[in-house]
């Protein structure tokens, strides 16, 4: 039962997610504390609920899908109902966490995610290929999250870089995804970037998407300014990420290469963050 509860709510992706509320906390702020760890927790929450009700929402389709079908609603070991019940308390559990941190805002904030990702976003998933486009502004809520609980506001130009990075980053992390499983997406009844542009075009796109990034992600150190040091292995790690970008250009790329791409532009991307979070920590203390 317990291990289905970390099923159900996406336990691992929802504690990578909450992890960018953590590290625009200490971006704002460059210090850690207690109202960033509760911050933490609530998108931690909040995420887990969505991605319950999400479960809820697509169990039959999860069912035709090798991926998926073993999931605690989609395998029967557990009812839609009790996924219903076990979204809605910890959606509401988020609720009171953050009222207590950013009092309506962060209430509203976290009825907008609710909102957008179950209500607009998982129906969308089943009418177009592109809705991951409207989607990725999803991946923008939990860095808002870390960044007012630390007293900043989403105006400062801090924020938007940090904002259009996160952005960005979701769609090529989203298509690199669709070519590992584009044939359990189309097995689930879902209309995907594979199907719409075809295997070399989606390549293609997905390393415009990549650059897009890393672009960025240049602005992002740009604005932040940090030490010559963190500029220097910001370099290493952009020009990491545009060589394992360049490996979809190849005309005898694997689909299975995708996962090793996934992995790679992954790591070079939150290796940006992890950078200037610790810049931005010894910069305050230093200062």
């Amino acid at each position: 039962m317990i291990k289905d509860f970390f099923i159900v709510t996406k336990f691992v992706l929802s504690f990578a997610v909450s992890l960018s509320a953590l590290f625009a906390y200490v971006m704002a702020k460059g210090e850690v504390g207690v109202d960033m760890l509760l911050a933490t927790f609530a998108v931690l929450l909040v995420a887990m609920g969505v991605s319950t009700l999400n479960q809820v929402q697509e169990y039959k389709s999860d069912a035709k899908m090798e991926r998926t079908k073993n999931r605690p609603i989609a395998s029967g070991r557990m009812t839609p109902r009790t996924g219903l019940i076990i979204g809605a308390v910890l959606i509401l559990m988020s609720f009171i966490l953050i009222y207590s941190l950013l009092g309506f805002t962060g209430v509203n904030i976290f009825m907008f995610a609710f909102i957008w990702y179950n209500a607009m976003y998982t129906p969308l998933k089943k009418k177009s290929a592109l809705a991951v486009v409207p989607g990725a502004i999803l991946g923008v809520i939990p860095p808002a999250i870390g960044w007012l609980v630390a007293g900043h506001t989403l105006m400062e130009l801090e924020f938007i870089a940090l904002a259009l990075y996160f952005f960005i980053w979701q769609v090529p992390h989203f298509w690199l995804l669709v070519m590992l499983f584009h044939g359990d997406y189309k097995d689930g009844g879902y209309p995907t970037a594979m199907r719409l542009f075809g295997q070399a075009s989606l390549q293609r796109l997905t390393f415009v998407w990549l650059i897009f990034t890393i672009q960025a992600g240049i602005f992002l150190v740009w604005v932040y300014q940090p030490y010559t040091i963190t500029i220097l292995l910001s370099i290493l790690v952009g020009i990491w990420a545009f060589i394992s970008a360049f490996e979809l250009l190849k005309e005898n790329f694997q689909l299975k290469n995708a996962r090793a791409v996934f992995w790679k532009i992954n790591a070079a991307f939150l290796g940006i963050i992890i950078l200037l979070s610790i810049d931005e920590y010894i910069k305050h203390h230093i200062s």
